[in-house]
């Protein structure tokens, strides 16, 4: 069983803990409640709207003017909160959205055909043609990379360029190892199996649930800054609700792609940014991956794990910034479909 939970850690990272320093803190109790703070968005001057695409409303954020770029966020079953507030920093050259995608966050938990893969694809198309946006900078971060890649794959017409954060690879490859609990120590490991236990058995409900875990030590599985206990409680509270089974159903939907080789023409600019410190998928992932897009710029970030935009923000928007700026050339239309039809080939994908 693996929750995976974004836990934003502040910008002023001066003698913050570090999950590679091996310090360890267990509470004492068991907390059966978790304490109410507001979402992050109360305090944004955000653009709300519940958007329908057809056979449901998502709920949709946007700030800023200038180069579009959609947001997509990780999971299967994570939220839009995760991205708040880092990405205001870039509003005033960008028209940020945010979103949840269906079946999670504050969106419709609407199964239609059925939770999959492409149809939270299609759904982002649906979203795009809804806001009445021509291209746009597709922004993915973990799981939500996959997501970009697919629709990049799928809708390249419409993409100015695509933005792969510590991205979902897509492929199989033997450097991929899960070595998210390198720093948790053995005493850690018990307390965590304990609080599952206690959750499985029914006694304690799912947002303190990851809030005790979070308490005691699994911070470090994908962050290299241990958050503050605000953060904690945020991340707990906002940052994974969704539909049920739906990180089970879309992990499984997802696990049958293989997009090896296919972005090896990609005409698309694409970004890849990773932190040398993520554990997700090992940190020999971040080699094997940019080998897949041998046409994307790749920048590797020192003090980060999974979370770079808050690891290392300054570096991090310095980079987005640059990229989005470069896209001012559109990609040729005839390079665009010559690659949208080898993708068709390669994946054996029906239009």
């Amino acid at each position: 069983m693996l929750f995976v939970v974004n836990l934003a850690c502040t910008n002023n990272h001066e003698d913050k803990e570090v999950a590679s320093d091996g310090i360890i803190h267990l509470e004492d109790t068991i907390h059966y409640s978790i304490p109410n703070l507001p979402r992050l968005c109360n305090d944004l001057e955000l653009d709300i709207q519940n958007v329908n695409i057809g056979d449901c409303n998502l709920y949709v954020e946007m700030e800023g003017s200038g180069i579009p770029i959609v947001l997509i966020n990780g999971g299967p079953g994570g939220t839009h909160h995760s991205f708040h507030p880092a990405f205001s920093k870039i509003k005033s050259n960008h028209k940020i959205i945010y979103y949840d995608q269906r079946g999670t966050g504050l969106s419709d938990f609407e199964k239609g055909k059925g939770y999959s893969f492409i149809q939270a694809v299609d759904d982002l198309e649906n979203l795009r043609i809804k806001l009445n946006i021509s291209k746009w900078v597709v922004c993915g971060f973990s799981y939500g990379g996959g997501l970009a890649q697919f629709y990049t794959a799928r809708y390249p017409e419409n993409v100015l360029g695509m933005v792969l954060i510590s991205s979902l690879p897509l492929f199989e490859n033997k450097a991929f190892i899960n070595e998210q609990e390198k720093y948790l120590s053995q005493i850690e490991k018990d307390k965590k199996n304990e609080i599952i236990k206690i959750y499985l058995n029914g006694k304690l409900k799912m947002k303190p649930f990851l809030y005790n875990l979070t308490l005691n030590g699994d911070w470090k599985r994908q962050n290299y800054y241990k958050p503050s206990k605000e953060e904690m409680i945020r991340s707990a509270l906002y940052e994974w609700i969704n539909d049920d089974d739906f990180n089970s159903v879309m992990s499984e939907s997802y696990s049958t792609y293989n997009f090896k080789r296919v972005f090896d023409d990609c005409p698309i600019p694409t970004l890849i940014l990773e932190g040398k410190n993520d554990l997700t998928w090992g940190t020999k992932k971040a080699n094997v991956f940019k080998s897949n897009h041998p046409n994307a710029k790749y920048v590797s970030f020192e003090h980060s794990a999974h979370n770079i935009f808050m690891d290392e923000p300054e570096k991090f928007f310095l980079t987005l910034n640059e990229f989005t700026a470069s896209l001012e050339q559109p990609v040729s239309p005839l390079l665009v479909n010559h690659w949208k039809a080898e993708v068709l080939r390669k994946l054996e994908l029906k239009y």
